[in-house]
């Protein structure tokens, strides 16, 4: 059995607050830009600088998203609001693991003018600490659900 590939860091970030950890992973997931990328699976790519290795190692079918013809068309960008939102209450955090909800609305803006719908959503992260992704904290799954579109 193959050892574990240590997932990708974000220079100059830390990893030892999991309240700044998930943050900044859905922002990152949120952060497509058809003027600097090559196609939809890029900004899951960048979040991957805040997952683990298992979670990184995964395929992303971001890279399929039938938006990015109409989005290329008009060099959109997200124009994307993260903040912590808590509709129950979570369970404590512990020495290894941790959750956190993050409300994320993200509206495709393009240079033209164009805006597409604003998606509103809130993204459930799991994280832990340590392990072979080494001592902070990693996003080791998420789940995305839509709140809304206007």
């Amino acid at each position: 059995m193959a050892a574990p590939v240590p997932p990708p860091t974000q220079p100059g970030f830390s990893y030892a607050d999991a309240g700044q950890v998930c943050p900044r992973f859905v922002m990152a997931l949120y952060s497509a830009d058809t003027r600097r990328d090559a196609g939809p699976g890029d900004a899951y790519q960048r979040a991957m600088r805040f997952a683990s290795s298992t979670l990184a190692g995964q395929s992303a079918a971001a890279d399929r998203d039938g938006r990015w013809a109409t989005w290329a068309g008009h060099r959109v960008h997200l124009n994307t609001v993260v903040e912590p939102f808590a509709d129950l209450p979570q369970p404590a955090d512990n020495a290894i693991t941790a959750r956190r909800t993050i409300r994320v609305t993200a509206t495709p803006v393009g240079e033209d003018g164009w805006r597409g719908w604003t998606e509103r959503s809130v993204i459930d992260c799991a994280l832990r600490r340590g392990g072979p992704d080494g001592p902070g904290w990693r996003v080791t799954g998420y789940e995305i659900r839509q709140a809304g579109l206007r």
